[in-house]
């Protein structure tokens, strides 16, 4: 499915009157030819249409060079991450710039990134995460990447970082730091402020929304309150009914929540209000496979006491005909204790005052709609009717148990579930129901009375954290999905990205509202932000005419109506629109709607019946008859006239109400966005999958919060930025004394570039994007011209590069070296006699299959003779190992007898094995083979002649500790660290922990350090510095 819907994204071609054109710009923006038609090469791009992304789509892109022979028409490209071998044709238009020179950890805002495409955004985000930076911004978006661990940057000490920051602006992003703006934002200007957090399944917005929670509520007087305390005790109850295991989230919120909390930096959290919607019902009666259903049923079936198992008629998860889903019941999930969360759960009804009563009558509610689901209805011939429904003798002993724990009349509750009431006139003429219809009213009795149960515990947890007298100024946060796009999508999905189109176009105005400000702020004209927003398909959908909403409600009230007609009528009353258009693979029930990020396929089958699931009226009145306090106040101030449907008393249209009430006060607010990612559905530690993180970057319209940014003067620079990213264009310039400002304008008059299309404001350079690639496009031929320059000074350069480098570490890797080497007794390790023999002597060996030597005449040579002093022979060896590194590998010194063959070198380089393993064999073959000299090298690595000895045979501990005192001490002197080793040398496992600054690590990588020796390898290949001044 995700690929599928990447290669829409990626190679899908949109009609010129599609209203995506307008805010996305998918293609490519490359300038590889300059004005006299000449390919500029050597430089980077990203590509999709690569071997790489063939043999891994998940990798959705991969970094490129343009090399030699391209033209107009193709470009000639190389793949270099990852690396591949060969060239290959790209056409112009699949290829996007990158961005070259960046260090991802310092990218806090995406929008500021020479290059915004999607290749590059995906980079970006792909690199900070990896690194544990899961927070990066968007402007005006939060992005907010799941990493399905603990990172601990949500403790107590972040929290007080971040409010007690005197400077904020330089913190980096996260959910504190966008709570803290708004927090801000209501007290500096008295303005109602918002939250919007969403995202698909499992992406953490619920995590996200209790940090936030987290972070108002921790005053900085640590004043706690009672409603404070109250309003945190509710989360675990709107998780417990409202969250349930789904095949992409094991704690995934079934319902959309709208809080609006009355917060003090001083005082924390005072008051509060809640709205819930969207609330999937169906999970009550059915769920996938390998899916729950709601928290709470498994919780109270594990942790009732055996009184309450009693009391409330509970019996075993198998039982339960609601709990056992298609291919059977899922009662367990991983990282979740249903009993430990009962004992949560509880003290969370204390805290919200749910005691006594009122709690019997919760789970008496919960045990009730268990045992209706077992409830078996039959089918008979009567009073002419075939299938005519009854209820079993064994259920009807069920039913009336039910009917006790509901406190209803079970004879009543029977007969409205089994008999049909037609009002004709001032007559009500009742008949038989069909076996379907009595189990469709079953199934929407347990439906709508767990849904009202939800509504009744957020109205009761309001009743305690209300404001008396209302609240003068609020934060809200919304919790709620992002777009979502299935395999067959229906009511519920037209639901949720009919939610996401209000708070798109809400999203829109903020974003133009940010851009006025800043325009006003440095003085530029305001005329050039012109955009669309998507006003017009908001309208094509909930219009009061001719709107799918009014179609739906007027096929829903009709008394023929059938999905196959109500699928024509879209078609034929909203296709001029031009958000409407029918389905390829199935005219009859099926249409498609250009939403603002794809377009969506939906099907009408079984649409009515779902928008028309509420309950009967003669059903409610007996649940309002109901003994029980609570189960009668479920229901309470809900009239429906018997026998007909009215207006407003749909689902759609009851949802589309709660929707504009809701979007009529987010929109009086001051927004703040927070859009959650979910990187891979295995919900593996830091894992990442690029196709399914696309998806949702368009989803969650955050390329598209880019994209509006290159509305009007698109590119937007300080001066100094501006003058380095241009100062090709007159080096001499840039590099002069002059003012920053004054440089920046004369290179944009230099440019030729018309005035119309750039503005010097009062702190930054503003560039519309046409006159911006301009500037690329010059700067790129200026480049261009040095190319053959860069070609021979590129390879010196590298060279001083590793001179310098190696001049920093070689004295304390040779002392290294000499000091473990002085503790190798030949006798303590058992190598072959040839091996033993190459140690002590050196032996002739062939040719590097890297370097061509080329044939000169020398001087015959007296055979080697064998070197009697071990230590002479140990000297003479360890100056020929530290200069191979730079012949084998780089290839960057040679002498003038010697040439590289490049090619050889890269096939060896593909071929090469496991690192550890490599260095072995490189290791033992340097101690057979004698190699040429070279002058430079980039590493000392004669220090793997010692690992190798090492590895080859055990060790005794006694010899093995010495080896490992020895290296400590010269560490201790040489490098400013204190290391303490301790090997633990046992058959199956070891240890060591290490002092590094006082600071205690403990080094047990999943097994990576499989005994002492193995950790040695790694210990003394450590990253070397300089020593510390005394």
């Amino acid at each position: 499915m995700e690929r599928k819907q990447t290669q829409m994204i990626l190679g899908r071609r949109l009609a010129k009157d599609s209203p995506e054109v307008k805010h996305f710009q998918r293609k490519s923006s490359v300038v590889p030819f300059g004005r006299d038609g000449r390919a500029a090469t050597n430089f980077t791009c990203w590509t999709a249409d690569c071997p790489a992304v063939k043999a891994d789509p998940t990798l959705v892109f991969a970094k490129c060079i343009v090399v030699g022979g391209s033209m107009d028409t193709q470009l000639e490209l190389e793949q270099v991450d990852p690396p591949a071998r060969g060239t290959f044709t790209v056409a112009p238009t699949d290829v996007f710039n990158a961005n070259e020179l960046i260090e991802p950890e310092t990218v806090d805002d995406i929008g500021y990134l020479p290059h915004t495409n999607v290749a590059c955004v995906l980079d970006v985000l792909k690199s900070r995460f990896l690194r544990s930076i899961i927070y990066t911004t968007a402007e005006p978006l939060l992005v907010a990447i799941n990493p399905f661990k603990d990172l601990g940057n949500t403790t107590d000490a972040w929290i007080s970082t971040y409010r007690n920051a005197s400077k904020p602006e330089m913190l980096p992003p996260h959910v504190f730091k966008t709570a803290r703006a708004a927090l801000e934002d209501l007290e500096g200007y008295k303005k109602n402020q918002s939250i919007i957090v969403s995202g698909e399944s499992g992406a953490g917005k619920t995590e996200a929304t209790k940090q936030i929670m987290r972070f108002f509520a921790s005053a900085s007087s640590e004043v706690r309150t009672t409603i404070q305390d109250t309003i945190m005790a509710g989360n675990p109850i709107l998780e417990a009914f409202g969250n349930a295991k789904t095949i992409r989230n094991n704690n995934s919120s079934r319902f959309g929540r709208f809080m609006m909390l009355d917060v003090s930096s001083h005082r924390g959290i005072q008051h509060g209000s809640i709205s819930n919607f969207l609330l999937e019902k169906v999970r009550v009666v059915s769920q996938e496979a390998n899916e729950r259903s709601y928290h709470i049923f498994y919780q109270l079936l594990k942790g009732a006491t055996s009184e309450m198992r009693a009391k409330y008629h509970l019996r075993s998860l198998k039982e339960y005909a609601y709990l056992n889903g298609k291919n059977g019941g899922c009662y367990d999930v991983p990282g979740i204790d249903d009993k430990a969360d009962f004992e949560e759960v509880l003290q969370s009804l204390d805290a919200m005052q749910i005691t006594g009563s009122k709690r019997h009558s919760v789970f008496s509610i919960l045990s009730g709609l268990l045992l209706i689901g077992n409830v078996s209805i039959e089918g008979k011939d009567a009073q002419g009717v075939p299938d005519a429904a009854y209820i079993s003798p064994q259920s009807e002993e069920i039913l009336e148990e039910a009917c006790q724990l509901l406190s209803v009349d079970d004879a009543a509750l029977k007969k409205e579930i089994l008999v049909k009431s037609t009002k004709v006139g001032p007559q009500v003429i009742e008949g038989v129901r069909t076996k379907d219809e009595a189990k469709t009213s079953v199934l929407s009795l347990s439906k709508n009375v767990y849904d009202k149960l939800f509504d009744w515990l957020v109205r009761q947890l309001n009743s305690l954290i209300d404001a008396p007298d209302g609240m003068p100024n609020f934060i809200g946060i919304l919790d709620i999905f992002g777009f979502e796009v299935l395999e067959v999508n229906s009511l519920e999905q037209v639901l949720i990205n009919i939610t996401n189109e209000y708070l798109q176009k809400h999203f829109i105005d903020v974003v133009f509202d940010m851009e006025t400000k800043l325009y006003q702020a440095e003085g530029v004209p305001t005329e050039a932000l012109e955009y669309t927003d998507n006003l017009a398909l908001v309208g094509a959908l909930c219009g009061k005419n001719d709107s799918f909403f009014a179609l739906l409600e007027d096929a829903c009230l009709g008394i023929r109506s059938t999905d196959e007609g109500f699928c024509g009528t879209i078609l034929r009353r909203l296709e001029p629109s031009g958000f409407f258009l029918e389905s390829r693979r199935d005219k009859r029930l099926k249409f498609i709607i250009r939403h603002t990020i794809a377009d969506i396929e939906y099907t009408c089958e079984g649409m009515l019946e779902k928008n028309k699931d509420f309950l009967r009226k003669e059903v409610m009145d007996v649940m309002k008859a109901s003994t029980d306090p609570v189960t009668k106040a479920l229901f309470e101030g809900i009239e429906i006239e018997a026998g007909k449907i009215g207006k407003g008393t749909l689902i759609a249209s009851r949802f589309l109400k709660n929707l504009e009430e809701m979007i009529g006060i987010v929109a009086q607010t001051e927004a703040h966005f927070i859009r959650c990612l979910k990187p891979n559905e295995e919900k593996k530690p830091l894992g990442w999958n690029g196709s399914k993180v696309l998806n949702q970057l368009f989803s969650l319209s955050i390329l598209e919060a880019l994209q509006l940014r290159q509305v009007g003067y698109a590119y937007r620079r300080n001066f100094s930025e501006f003058c380095s990213h241009f100062r090709w264009l007159d080096l001499g310039l840039v590099n002069s004394d002059r003012d920053r400002k004054e440089v920046a304008q004369l290179l944009l008059e230099q440019s030729g570039i018309p005035e119309s299309s750039w503005v010097i404001g009062k702190t930054m350079v503003f560039v519309k994007p046409d006159a911006a690639k301009e500037l690329s496009i010059l700067q790129r031929e200026k480049l261009m011209c040095f190319q053959p320059l860069i070609a021979v000074l590129g390879p010196m350069w590298r060279k001083v590069l590793l001179r310098k480098k190696m001049a920093r570490v070689i004295h304390f890797l040779t002392r290294l070296e000499s000091n473990a080497r002085r503790h190798l007794e030949p006798d303590s390790i058992n190598i072959s006699p040839e091996e033993r023999e190459a140690l002590l002597s050196g032996m002739e060996r062939p040719r590097n299959p890297c370097v061509v030597v080329k044939k000169r005449v020398e001087p015959e040579r007296a055979p080697p003779t064998k070197v009697l002093s071990l230590s002479r022979a140990r000297l003479s060896l360890s100056k020929e190992l530290p200069r191979n590194y730079a012949a084998s590998n780089e290839a960057l010194d040679v002498d003038d007898t010697m040439s590289v063959d490049t090619d050889a070198f890269l096939r060896l380089k593909m071929k090469r094995s496991p690192n550890e393993n490599y260095l072995r064999q490189t290791a033992l073959a340097r101690l057979k083979e004698r190699r040429p000299s070279h002058v430079c090298m980039e590493e000392a690595y004669h220090v793997w002649r010692s690992v190798e000895l090492l590895f080859r045979e055990p060790l005794s501990d006694k010899r093995l500790q010495n080896i490992c005192t020895v290296i400590r001490n010269d560490m201790d002197q040489h490098y400013g660290f204190f290391w303490q080793v301790i090997i633990n040398r046992t058959p199956n496992f070891g240890m060591a922990a290490t002092h590094i600054h006082g600071s205690l690590h403990v080094v047990e990588q999943e097994g990576m350090y499989r005994d002492g020796r193995q950790f040695l390898f790694h210990l003394i290949m450590y990253k070397t510095r300089k020593p510390r001044k005394e």
